[in-house]
C-alpha cells in the first residue's frame, strides 16, 4: 500500500499537466481501455484466467462504475481545484470508508484505529499546508472540490466493497475485471467527448501521460489495492492515502530541486507513527490469499 500511495500520488501532477489538453471522461477512458488491453494480453500470454473468474460479472461492472467515477471527477476538479484542497479532501477518505463500512456491514471501528486514523491525518494536512495555520485558513471550497469529494467517496467505496465481493481471484484477473468493466461503463454513459476525441492530434505530454496512468496507476495500484484488501481492514487499507500528499510534496520538491522543508519532516514523521500503529495493531483478516 506504500507503493499504491506513491503510484497514485503521480497522476495528481500529471492531471495537472494535461487537465486543459484531453476532456477527463475522454482521459480516463483511454486509461483504462489502454490498460485493459495491455493487462489482457499479459494474462492470456500467462494463461492466468479461469472460467470461475468471471461468474457474477455485476461486480466488475459495481467496481468499476465506482473506481471510474473517481476518475473522471479528480480530473474534472484538478481544472479548477488547488492541489492544497484536493490533497487535503483526499485525507477524507479513510474516515468515509469507515462510515460506508458502518452503513453497510454495520461494522464498528475501534479508538485504536480512529486514534491511529486521526495521527495520520494531522501529518498529512500539516504536509498540505505546508505547516502554515494561514494556508488552512486561506482553503475555498468550491464546485471542483464538491466533485473531488464524490469521487473521493467513490474510491473509498471500493475500497470497503473490494473484499466482500472477491470470490478467489488473483488480484491482476480481478483488476482485469473491474477495469473492462470500467471502460465499457464509461463509453455507454458518454459516448460523445469519447467519438469526438482524435487521438492523433493529441501531444506528446499526453501520450506519455496515458502510458503512466494505463500501467501504474490504474494496473499497478489496482493490483496492490486488489491484493492489501485480503489482509487489512477498510480503515487500515485507504490509511496509506495519507501518504499521497507526502508523495506529492516530495515530487515537487524533486523537481523544483529545493530542499525538504521542516514541515515535511514533521508531517511524514506523525503519518509513519499512524501507520506503525495500524501496522502493530491490525490482524490479518480470514480472507483467502491472493
Amino acid at each position: 500500500m506504500v507503493l499504491f500511495s506513491l503510484l497514485v500520488a503521480g497522476s495528481f501532477p500529471i492531471g495537472q499537466v494535461i487537465a486543459y489538453q484531453i476532456d477527463p471522461i475522454a482521459l480516463t477512458f483511454l486509461r483504462f481501455l489502454l490498460a485493459s488491453v495491455l493487462l489482457g494480453a499479459f494474462l492470456a500470454w500467462r494463461g492466468a484466467f479461469r472460467s470461475a473468474d468471471f461468474c457474477l460479472l455485476w461486480r466488475y461492472l459495481l467496481l468499476g462504475g465506482s473506481f471510474s467515477f473517481y476518475f473522471i471527477f479528480m480530473f474534472e476538479a484538478l481544472e479548477t481545484a488547488t492541489p492544497v484542497a484536493t490533497s487535503s479532501i483526499f485525507t477524507l477518505m479513510p474516515f468515509i470508508a469507515i462510515c460506508l463500512d458502518r452503513a453497510f456491514f454495520a461494522k464498528r471501528a475501534g479508538w485504536p484505529l480512529l486514534l491511529s486514523l486521526l495521527l495520520g491525518a494531522w501529518g498529512a494536512l500539516i504536509v498540505v499546508f505546508r505547516g502554515e495555520l494561514s494556508n488552512l485558513l486561506a482553503l475555498s471550497l468550491e464546485r471542483g472540490e464538491g466533485l473531488f469529494f464524490l469521487g473521493t467517496a467513490a474510491h473509498a467505496f471500493y475500497a470497503v466493497m473490494v473484499p466482500k465481493l472477491r470470490r478467489g481471484e488473483s488480484a491482476l484477473v480481478f483488476s482485469f475485471g473491474v477495469m473492462v468493466a470500467a471502460t465499457l461503463l464509461i463509453f455507454i454513459a458518454a459516448p460523445r467527448p469519447i467519438l469526438a476525441l482524435d487521438v492523433t492530434q493529441l501531444g506528446a505530454p499526453v501520450y506519455w501521460s496515458l502510458v503512466y496512468l494505463a500501467i501504474f496507476s490504474s494496473i499497478c495500484s489496482f493490483s496492490c489495492l486488489n491484493y492489501a484488501s485480503a489482509y487489512l481492514s477498510s480503515g487500515q487499507l485507504t490509511a496509506y492515502t495519507f501518504l499521497t500528499p507526502f508523495w506529492v510534496a516530495l515530487l515537487g520538491l524533486q523537481f523544483l530541486e529545493q530542499k525538504i522543508a521542516p514541515y515535511m519532516m514533521v508531517g511524514g514523521s506523525l503519518i509513519l507513527i499512524s501507520l506503525i500503529f495500524l501496522l502493530l495493531s491490525g490482524r490479518q483478516r480470514g480472507q483467502a490469499k491472493p
